[in-house]
C-alpha cells in the first residue's frame, strides 16, 4: 500500500472516527420525539449468530392501515466473528435470480451458507430476445444494472452519467460499506497504441435502461429511462452466463438493429476471432463468451472502430478505472471490492438530505378510503455510530400462506425519516432496490413476505422477486496486513 493511499485511508478513517463520536445515538432529554418512538414497538432481538443479530419493529398504530408495517434491522458487527461482507450476482450476471438462490449458490457447504442477506442494486429486466436461448430454470427475462455493479473486482456495468458526477454507489471492501459518488472509465488499446472508449459492459449495444451512460446517451421521447447511442462498444464478461446478444432485441428503436461487428478475446487478451455482426450469423445460433475470455460488441462508428483495428491474434488490453468522486481518487479493481449501484443517499452523516425526492410507485387508497397511501416496500444499507454494517428492510407482515400477501412499505423521505429516528444511531444509509424486490434472508427464512405474482399457475401464487444481485454476511473475516 502505498504512502499517499495510507495518507488517504487515514484521512476517511479520521473522519468515519469524527461521524462515531459526534452521530447521535439515544435521543436527548429535550429532543423531539422521532417518528420511532412515536409509533414503533421493538420486540425482542434475534441473535442470528455471533456478531450478527436482528431488531424487529413493528407499528404500534397501523397509518391509514390495516395492518402495522414492520421494520427490520440485522447488524453485524466485524469485531465479534470473522465475518464477510460481499455481494452476490449469481450464477449469470444477466439473468435476474432471487435472494435465497443467489446466498445459496455463495457455496456448496452447508456450514458456509450466508448468515443474513438482502436484495441489492436497482436494474431493469425485460423479456428475452425471441431468438436467444436462456439457460434452464430462467423465468424469461434478461436484466441490465441501473448504474454500478461489481464482484470480486469484475464490472459489470458502468455508472450513470449524471452530467459527469457519476452515480451513487456502496463500496464494500474488506467488511466496510463505504456509500460514495462513482464514475467509471473505460478504454480498449491495441498493440499498436491505438484507443478508443469502451462504452458499458453486459448490455445491449446501442441502447442502455435505466439511466444515461454518457454524454452522446439521448433520451428516448416518451419512453421511461430509454436511452439510445448509434455508436458504441460494449464489453462482455464471462460471467455474463448467457449469450450475447443479437441485433433488434427493442422494437421501440432502431439504435440496436446494426449487426454491428463482433471480437472475441481469450483469457490473455488475444483476439480469437474478428467477424461481421453480432450475437451469431443465423437466428439459431448461440454465442457464449469464453470461459476467462471476453467477446467485444460494436454498432455504428464503434464497429468501424474494431473491424479497422482488430484482426485474429491481435493483442488488446482493457482498462477499467473505477473513480471515488467524493474523495477524487481511484478505486483499484481487484479481488476485494465489490459494488451495488443506486440512485439516492437516504441519510448523510444521520441527517435527510436536502435532494432526496419524496418518491412512490405504489400508491393506493388507505384503510380510510380517502386518503392515498405509498406502499413500496424498501431495502436499504449502511452503518450506525459505531460503525457497523446494518441490513434494512421496510415492509408488511409475514403471511401464513404464499397464496396471500402484505405488501407495504413508505415513500423514499418517509423512509428515510424513519430510519433518522436517533434510536436507530444509523449514520450514512443508502437506498437499495425496493418494491417486489425487497427480500431479507436471515440463514435460509425469509422475514419479509412475497409480494411479486408467481408466473407458474401450479405454483404459489405470490412469490420474492428475481433480482440483479445480492448483499449478505457470512462465514469469512479479513487478515491485517503485517507491518
Amino acid at each position: 500500500m502505498s504512502r499517499s493511499l495510507t495518507r488517504t485511508w487515514a484521512t476517511v478513517a479520521a473522519a468515519l472516527s469524527a461521524l462515531v463520536l459526534t452521530a447521535p445515538g439515544a435521543p436527548a432529554a429535550d429532543a423531539p420525539t422521532s417518528p420511532l418512538a412515536a409509533n414503533w414497538d421493538e420486540q425482542p432481538q434475534t441473535k442470528i449468530t455471533t456478531g450478527v443479530t436482528l431488531t424487529r419493529y413493528t407499528e404500534r398504530v397501523p397509518e391509514n392501515r390495516t395492518l402495522g408495517r414492520v421494520l427490520n434491522l440485522v447488524e453485524i458487527d466485524p469485531t465479534a466473528s470473522a465475518l464477510t461482507l460481499e455481494s452476490v450476482v449469481g450464477p449469470a450476471d444477466g439473468l435476474p435470480e432471487t435472494v435465497a438462490d443467489q446466498l445459496a449458490g455463495v457455496s456448496t457447504v452447508a456450514a458456509r451458507h450466508p448468515y443474513a442477506g438482502v436484495n441489492g442494486g436497482l436494474f431493469d429486466g425485460e423479456p428475452a430476445h425471441p431468438d436467444l436461448v436462456l439457460p434452464a430454470g430462467a423465468d424469461g427475462t434478461t436484466l441490465a444494472h441501473k448504474g454500478v455493479s461489481v464482484t470480486d473486482g469484475v464490472l459489470h456495468s458502468s455508472s450513470c452519467w449524471m452530467n459527469g458526477a457519476g452515480s451513487n454507489g456502496v463500496v464494500l471492501q474488506y467488511g466496510i460499506p463505504y456509500i460514495t459518488k462513482l464514475r467509471t472509465d473505460m478504454k480498449l488499446t491495441t498493440a499498436s497504441g491505438a484507443t478508443v472508449r469502451i462504452d458499458d459492459v453486459n448490455r445491449d449495444p446501442g441502447r442502455s435502461r435505466g439511466c444515461a451512460r454518457d454524454a452522446e446517451d439521448t433520451a428516448v421521447p416518451d419512453q421511461k429511462a430509454l436511452y439510445t447511442d448509434p455508436d458504441e462498444i460494449v464489453l462482455f464478461t464471462d460471467d455474463y452466463g448467457i449469450p450475447v446478444p443479437k441485433p433488434g432485441i427493442d422494437p421501440r428503436i432502431t439504435t440496436d438493429d446494426d449487426p454491428g461487428f463482433e471480437v472475441v478475446l481469450d483469457a490473455h487478451g488475444v483476439v480469437t476471432d474478428a467477424r461481421e455482426g453480432r450475437g451469431g450469423r443465423t437466428a439459431a445460433e448461440q454465442v457464449h463468451v469464453p470461459d476467462g475470455g471476453r467477446i467485444l460488441q460494436g454498432v455504428g462508428t464503434g464497429a468501424d472502430w474494431l473491424r479497422t483495428h482488430l484482426t485474429r491474434d491481435d493483442h488488446v488490453s482493457v482498462d477499467q478505472k473505477l473513480h471515488d468522486v467524493t474523495l477524487d481518487r481511484d478505486i483499484p479493481l481487484d479481488a476485494s471490492v465489490d459494488v451495488v449501484g443506486s440512485f439516492h443517499q437516504l441519510l448523510r452523516t444521520n441527517r435527510v438530505p436536502a435532494e432526496l425526492p419524496d418518491s412512490c410507485n405504489g400508491r393506493v387508497t388507505g384503510a380510510d378510503g380517502t386518503t392515498s397511501i405509498c406502499t413500496d416496500s424498501r431495502t436499504a444499507l449502511g452503518t450506525n455510530t459505531k460503525g457497523h454494517p446494518v441490513f434494512i428492510t421496510l415492509a408488511g407482515q409475514l403471511q401464513d400462506s404464499p397464496s396471500t400477501t402484505h405488501e407495504d412499505g413508505d415513500s423514499l423521505r418517509a423512509f428515510a425519516r424513519l430510519l433518522e429516528s436517533a434510536e436507530l444511531a444509523l449514520v450514512d444509509v443508502l437506498n437499495l432496490d425496493g418494491g417486489g424486490s425487497t427480500t431479507l434472508i436471515t440463514g435460509t427464512t425469509a422475514q419479509t413476505p412475497p409480494t411479486d405474482r408467481g408466473k407458474d399457475p401450479a405454483g404459489p401464487k405470490y412469490v420474492h422477486r428475481r433480482v440483479a444481485d445480492s448483499v449478505y454476511t457470512g462465514v469469512g473475516g479479513y487478515g491485517m496486513y503485517a507491518r
